[in-house]
C-alpha cells in the first residue's frame, strides 16, 4: 500500500502568519511525540526543519481539559493514508471565538522552531 505524507501546518499568531517564526510546516512523518505539560497545554514534537537533534515544538493552549479529544484528533491526521494539508491556528477567522484549524477546542498556539 502506498502512503501518501500528511502536512501539518502551524500558525501562532491571532492573523494571518506575516513575521518569521510565526507558522510552521511539519509532516507526519517528522513527528516524534506528545506530552502534556499543563491543566490545558500540550507540547507536541517534531523533528527539526534546521536538521539538527533538537526538536521542534509546538505548544497547544486548549480552552478546556480534554486531553483525549486532542490526542485522538491529532492522531486521525497523523494517521490518514490519503494524504492532505492540515491547518491548525489561533486566528479565529469567521469562526469566532474558535479557532480555524483540525483540532478543536484551542486557545492558542506557540511555535519554537530549533533554528530561530
Amino acid at each position: 500500500m502506498a502512503y501518501n505524507e500528511n502536512f501539518m501546518f502551524f500558525n501562532e499568531t491571532t492573523d494571518d502568519a506575516n513575521a518569521t517564526g510565526e507558522g510552521g510546516m511539519y509532516t507526519s512523518s517528522q513527528f516524534i511525540g506528545a506530552n502534556v505539560t499543563g491543566a490545558a497545554e500540550v507540547t507536541l514534537h517534531f523533528e527539526s526543519r534546521a536538521g539538527i537533534a533538537q526538536d521542534d515544538i509546538v505548544v497547544v493552549t486548549q480552552s478546556s481539559t480534554d486531553v483525549k479529544k486532542l490526542m485522538q484528533e491529532l492522531a486521525a491526521v497523523l494517521s490518514n493514508p490519503r494524504g492532505g494539508f492540515f491547518l491548525q491556528s489561533d486566528f479565529v477567522g469567521d469562526n469566532a471565538p474558535n479557532a480555524d484549524g483540525f483540532l478543536s477546542g484551542i486557545s492558542g498556539i506557540v511555535l519554537t522552531s530549533a533554528n530561530s
